[in-house]
């Protein structure tokens, strides 16, 4: 606060406080004639623990929204807002609605000022506080200059109201300056920045936000990565592939979100190449030493997507995802036991994804399940086949699958994977195995062959849901 009345200090009601006596410092607060009594008398009750009764929070509310209404003096009433701020954020909010009610050119007689924006001038920050917040209720753009003059206020308080109102009123003039705020040292500041820019959601606003995504404080990082989503082509994508490498698992759960929203809901004639620039990125992982994290923090959110339902259109681009990731780990078992993850949980995904009643998604899980192949799916899928409550869609479905996984058992080379095991060979598939014999005996055209037949149902899969226009 601004300072404090004049007096000698009223020592006596640190004792009230010790011993929790808020009916003796309401007293002092309402009937005091000494200002600096009444003032520390606010300063405590706002920081007081303890009271009497179950009422005494009410009763202590009630008692700092008078001395913030009618007290004679001025440095009184900043310590009652003040107070109120830390102990009653309705009744704080309660006075900001009411400076608010009419506009910007008119305020209630207990502010003491003609204007709204004249309180942004006041020595004392609690004022300033309660201007910067009701600006923002007004609703009225003519106040964003007063705000963004109000951005580098000396109260972090302050300076997070304004930002706040300016993202309420959403007017797109102060981008630049709330850029700026992303900066700001104190991390509510820079929160409330982002969730203002996000907020005024422009493409500007959008691009303002995005360095956000890198800000130390988790609670902006989410903020910003959470808004990637919108941009509509692959701008942000380097940001959410960083995200989906962050320790923490909420960033990485947001991150996910965001990908599958800005892959869903990107305009129709970008789709294709987005979705080749995100392919692209996964490959590059891939096939690089550093163990695909990307790809490995994406499948488990992805299966918990699926799982979980939701958005027809997010639900679609995670089955999407999900297979170009397991198609992109390719037949070597070491690698894709380390980017796909728990083979059991996303094999019994797929298969509950077979049921979906969108037919895009289900037939990318059909296809995902082809790829991953091998003699447990193919009892999984008997497992399922055997089941009396199933749609015809998802029979359907399961018997494609089951036909393409045994096209692939059912090759010579076969019954190979068991005799020649003692090469110490990694074989999750007796297809891993064979691959390596044809790359060897130059016999790899088979192998080929299923792979452009892989390649052409994907490509039919993506243009069928293009050509519903709600890919997502």
């Amino acid at each position: 606060m601004a300072g404090r009345p004049p007096g000698n200090e009223p020592t006596f009601l640190y004792e009230l406080e010790r011993e929790g006596r808020e009916l003796d410092l309401i007293e002092y607060l309402e009937r005091s004639e000494k200002p600096i009594v009444r003032y520390r008398a606010a300063e405590i009750l706002g920081g007081l623990a303890t009271g009497v009764g179950p009422d005494s929070d009410a009763r202590i509310g009630r008692a700092l929204e008078w001395a913030a209404r009618r007290d004679e003096d001025e440095t009184v009433r900043a310590a009652a807002v003040d107070a109120l701020y830390l102990r009653d954020e309705e009744r704080l909010e309660g006075l900001i609605e009411e400076l608010a009610a009419e506009g910007i050119d008119d305020t209630p007689a207990w502010a003491d000022v003609d204007r709204i924006p004249d309180l942004l001038g006041s020595e004392h920050p609690e004022f300033r506080l309660l201007a910067a917040a009701a600006l923002g209720e007004t609703g009225d753009p003519d106040a964003v200059p007063s705000l963004v003059d109000a951005f580098t206020d000396a109260d972090a308080r302050v300076r997070g109201r304004a930002v706040r109102s300016c993202g309420k009123i959403g007017d797109p003039r102060p981008i630049d300056a709330l850029a700026v705020r992303l900066n700001d040292r104190h991390e509510r500041v820079r929160r409330e920045a982002a969730a203002a820019l996000a907020s005024i959601g422009t493409e500007g606003a959008l691009e303002a936000l995005a360095p956000a995504a890198r800000d130390d404080a988790e609670s902006v990082t989410l903020i910003a990565v959470g808004e990637l989503g919108r941009f509509g082509n692959a701008t942000p994508l380097p940001l959410l592939f960083e995200a989906l490498r962050d320790r923490s698992e909420t960033v990485v759960r947001t991150a996910t979100r965001s990908l599958l929203e800005l892959l869903a809901n990107a305009p129709v004639e970008a789709r294709p190449e987005l979705r080749d620039a995100v392919t692209a990125r996964l490959a590059d992982e891939t096939a690089g030493s550093g163990g695909a994290p990307s790809a490995s923090a994406l499948v488990p959110n992805l299966v918990a997507i699926l799982n979980a339902g939701g958005p027809t259109p997010i639900r679609r681009t995670a089955a999407w995802l999900l297979g170009r990731i397991v198609s992109l780990a390719g037949d070597d078992g070491v690698r894709r036991r380390r980017i796909v993850g728990d083979r059991d949980e996303i094999t019994s995904c797929l298969l509950e994804t077979l049921e979906d009643p969108d037919d895009a998604t289900a037939t990318f899980a059909t296809e995902t399940l082809i790829d991953l192949g091998g003699y447990d799916l193919r009892e999984r899928l008997e497992e399922f086949l055997e089941r009396d409550d199933l749609p015809p869609a998802a029979v359907d479905r399961a018997e494609r699958a089951l036909e393409a996984i045994d096209d692939e058992i059912r090759t010579p080379e076969a019954d190979e994977t068991v005799v020649d095991a003692v090469e110490f060979t990694y074989v999750e598939r007796p297809s891993d195995y064979t691959a390596k014999r044809r790359d060897r005996d130059g016999e790899g055209a088979d192998e080929g062959r299923r792979d452009a037949e892989r390649t052409n149902r994907r490509k039919r899969g993506d243009d069928e849901a293009d050509a519903e226009g709600d890919w997502g």
